[in-house]
């Protein structure tokens, strides 16, 4: 009799503020700031399969409700799988993959990244491969590219400051991680009827694009370093609201020709105005959007942050959902069960 332990990871999601830099001079590429929230989440589970039916081939399963928000799942996972199977010396057995839920694709809540790293720590941990970091995850699955905040946010949970990356590195380095303070709330807004930039267009923008102004990185990692992590390290709510407004604005304005303005939906600039005229301030785009995020003190102010966007007029295209910060990287469970 043998032991075929199942292996279930769960992730959260990951908001990112904007990049740092871009087709810099000299120096590292790309950097960041961004923080873990506790949803939506990835639920990946993985064991051996049992072959007593004599297929070879790995079963995947998706649940409905993840392959309605990230319709890609099955073939993303599936991908993954062939990765590790590519690797020197490689001896993967034909592996049972069950995702019971997800991150909506597309959403700018770094949906891809957590679920290629959930799918490369259930695989790892199933097959007893030893302890592999977040950051080693990320390169045998091809993520971390430009951003590493999603990377090290499912590590370790938190606010994370990507330092950028050399030409030579896989994934850019972890300059800081403070822990969010946990009382404050996230409440993301997401219009249904379209998605951010992804794929080509993606690296369409990203080519297409000038380098970022010496003076736009200097102007946004002063605000990291005078304005954004003391806030949070001294959980002094306003000025984190404010220094949040600020550096999303400013990457923003440098994204504008690829999105069409601060904001790839317009309709933000309306809501971000609505809020500040009632005291939240704290108002930023993810990634390439469209959802945007609203910094709030408390579940109460969340829910009047939701209440004013959702009684706005011709907001009926627009999802409000309320987010805690996830100080914890992803959680794991083993189940081991008998086989004959």
């Amino acid at each position: 009799m043998t032991k075929n332990r199942q292996v279930t990871v769960s992730t959260g999601s990951r908001l990112h503020f904007g990049l740092l830099t871009h087709r810099p001079k000299s120096g590292r590429e790309f950097g960041g700031v961004g923080v873990m929230i506790n949803s939506p989440g990835w639920t990946v589970s993985a064991s051996v399969a049992n072959n007593g039916s004599g297929k070879n081939t790995d079963c995947i399963v998706v649940a409905d409700s993840a392959g309605l928000a990230c319709p890609e799942t099955e073939s993303r996972v599936s991908r993954i799988v062939e990765r590790f199977r590519q690797l020197p010396d490689a001896n993967v057995p034909t592996l049972s993959i069950e995702v019971s839920q997800a991150i909506p694709s597309h959403r700018g809540l770094g949906s891809g990244t957590q679920l290629a790293l959930a799918t490369a720590r259930a695989i790892t941990a199933c097959l007893e491969m030893g302890e592999v970091s977040a950051g080693k995850l990320a390169e045998l699955t091809g993520r971390g590219l430009r951003s590493a905040v999603g990377t090290w946010g499912f590590g370790a949970g938190g606010l994370i400051v990507d330092g950028g990356k050399q030409e030579t590195d896989a994934v850019g380095s972890m300059a800081a991680r403070l822990k969010f303070p946990p009382d404050w709330r996230f409440l993301l807004i997401s219009p249904q009827s379209f998605s951010g930039l992804s794929g080509e267009d993606e690296i369409t923008a990203f080519r297409e694009l000038p380098g970022m102004p010496q003076k736009t990185t200097d102007a946004l990692c002063r605000l990291i370093v005078m304005e954004i992590l003391p806030a949070i390290q001294n959980r002094d709510f306003n000025q984190a609201s404010l220094a949040l407004a600020e550096y999303g604005n400013l990457a923003g304005e440098y994204f504008a020709p690829a999105q069409g303005g601060v904001f790839i939906d317009p309709r933000m600039q309306e809501f971000s105005r609505l809020l500040a005229e009632n005291g939240i301030e704290g108002f930023v785009q993810t990634s390439w959007g469209p959802t945007c995020a609203a910094l709030c003190r408390d579940d109460d102010m969340a829910s009047q942050a939701a209440t004013l966007i959702q009684s706005s007029p011709g907001s009926d295209d627009y999802e409000c959902a309320i987010a805690k910060p996830l100080n914890a990287g992803a959680t794991i469970e083993v189940a081991e069960a008998s086989d004959v």
